[in-house]
């Protein structure tokens, strides 16, 4: 297992560059404006998307800055969309800061989201109509519009399916994660063996990471999760770890399972007697070795890339996604 900085240390000016991108493509000359942006612009964040846009360029043989430029850019896309998820979520605190609609309101809140969509559009409008990048990006942003769209209308749905939520996530979350490392490779190759290889690594990891995702909220502490835990449970939300407990849990435990993920239950009740299952059916080892699967999918996807540095630290990444050592 690696950590998230000996993963990056390949890459750091090219991090300090692509912050740069972000600071000189999301300012504005109204201070409240910039006020605003910037506090969901540098909130923190490992900056996961920006550094597989990096890491795929170079392990496909591309050093330059338009990696810079597209890694700002799946940024800004994933600023945008917790924005407005956390309007949607009403959640109060992301990466250990107040969210926008805590601090400005629902209004301010979806009009930066906004904002940030439109400095999109400014990045990529001087681009050839056949950069690659393009296509990719409107297809990514249309599958994670629609990946919303389903999980709002499946929200408190106790029958949703894992075949059925795992669409969901590869739309919402999958989707950004995999066309990050499609972007870099089209960077440095024309090989479609070596694309499609980046892309299949990119698509397992994204699933790896939302599973991992999805288990914290319920086992990780809220200081260092960044974010108040146990929030899908407060919203009546099914997600892998639940769906999981569904499956194997007993008629009766699946009923009062069933009951307490009401929004209307008490919040106390619901949370002890979730803990109490999760312990009793392993649930966190069951999903910790789903996620590594799919890790595991990923690293082996990347025979088809050559050996450098930038792979070993792509395999790196795969294993940080489910161990999350910092």
């Amino acid at each position: 297992m690696s950590s998230i900085d000996q993963i990056v240390n390949l890459i750091s000016d090219d991090l300090n560059a692509v912050e740069s991108k972000l600071t000189e493509n999301t300012a504005s000359e109204y201070s409240f404006v910039d006020m605003a942006v910037q506090h969901v612009v540098e909130g923190g964040g490992k900056r996961l998307r920006p550094i597989l846009v990096l890491l795929s360029a170079r392990a496909c043989g591309y050093v330059g800055s338009d990696a810079h430029t597209l890694a700002a850019v799946v940024e800004l896309i994933h600023v945008a969309s917790l924005v407005h998820d956390d309007v949607l979520d009403e959640a109060a605190i992301r990466r250990g800061r107040e969210t926008l609609q805590t601090k400005w309101g629902n209004k301010v809140a979806v009009l930066v989201g906004d904002y940030l969509h439109a400095r999109v559009l400014s990045m990529l409008v001087s681009r050839h109509s056949d950069d690659p990048a393009m296509e990719i990006l409107a297809d990514t942003t249309q599958a994670m519009c629609e990946g919303e769209v389903i999980h709002a209308y499946k929200s408190g749905d106790f029958d949703i399916t894992e075949e059925e939520y795992l669409k969901i996530i590869s739309f919402k979350t999958g989707k950004l994660i995999a066309a990050s490392c499609t972007l870099g490779a089209h960077l440095g190759t024309n090989d479609t063996q070596q694309i499609e290889a980046i892309t299949i690594y990119g698509q397992q990891i994204g699933t790896a990471f939302q599973i991992v995702d999805d288990l914290l909220d319920f086992v990780e502490a809220p200081e260092k999760l960044g974010k108040n835990a146990y929030g899908d449970l407060r919203e009546g939300k099914l997600t892998y770890p639940i769906i999981f407990t569904r499956k194997v849990c007993n008629t009766t435990e699946k009923q009062m399972l069933e009951k307490v993920l009401n929004p209307d239950s008490d919040e106390t009740e619901a949370i002890t007697y979730v803990e109490s299952l999760f312990q009793k059916y392993d649930v966190e080892r069951h999903c910790l070795k789903v996620a590594q699967g799919y890790a595991d999918l990923a690293t082996s996807s990347l025979r088809a890339i050559p050996q450098s540095d930038a792979r070993k630290a792509l395999e790196n990444l795969a294993n940080y996604v489910v161990s999350r050592e910092s």
